[in-house]
């Protein structure tokens, strides 16, 4: 069946799949997030606080990885369009959908900034994939390290409602309308 034909109601269709090299990016970036929302949300009150230190530098060093491929994500993504969407989809959701992505970008490039700075303002260092050492962007200030913390740490949780609503798009393809959207970013499709 091409990618054009509609499947018959409840069939799930084949779609045009995204290239492997943005189903690598996104992945990553899950990969990533995963970790990053574990070292500042989960762990520290699984470890004893002498692990907070480690914990820490490991965040320090995974948003500016976060950061770098964004960056490179956002080059792919402009140069490289997307599969088109369901020709089905109402266009509400196919616009709430293009809104979910790009307010991605933007947070997702937004949010590792915030924490550099922030680490800057304290006067931590912040390492690129952990090896790196990269320049402090502000001098340090408690007041502003504690103003763009705070401001950091809101855009996380932003984050976490847009992760949860890109969850719940994917669910409804995959469980309501069964229309195949989903494997499209699966590795191998």
């Amino acid at each position: 069946m091409s990618a054009t034909m509609r499947a018959p109601a409840g069939a799930i269709s084949l779609r045009q799949p995204y290239d492997p090299v943005a189903q690598t990016f996104h992945w990553l970036v899950v990969a990533l997030l995963v970790v990053q929302y574990s070292t500042e949300l989960v762990l520290p009150y699984l470890l004893p606080k002498t692990a907070e230190d480690g914990l820490v530098a490991w965040h320090l060093s995974v948003g500016p990885t976060i950061l770098l491929v964004m960056l490179l994500r956002l080059a792919w993504r402009l140069t490289h369009p997307p599969p088109p969407p369901p020709a089905d989809l109402p266009l509400a959701l196919r616009l709430l959908s293009r809104a979910t992505h790009w307010l991605f970008y933007a947070i997702l490039i937004v949010l590792p900034l915030l924490g550099w700075t922030a680490a800057s303002a304290f006067g931590a260092k912040v390492y690129l994939l952990g090896l790196l050492p990269l320049p402090a962007l502000v001098a340090p200030n408690k007041p502003l390290a504690e103003t763009v913390g705070g401001v950091h740490g809101a855009v996380a949780l932003a984050l976490l409602a847009l992760i949860a609503l890109h969850i719940a798009g994917a669910l409804y393809h995959a469980l309501i309308k069964r229309d195949g959207v989903v494997r499209r970013m699966l590795p191998g499709s």
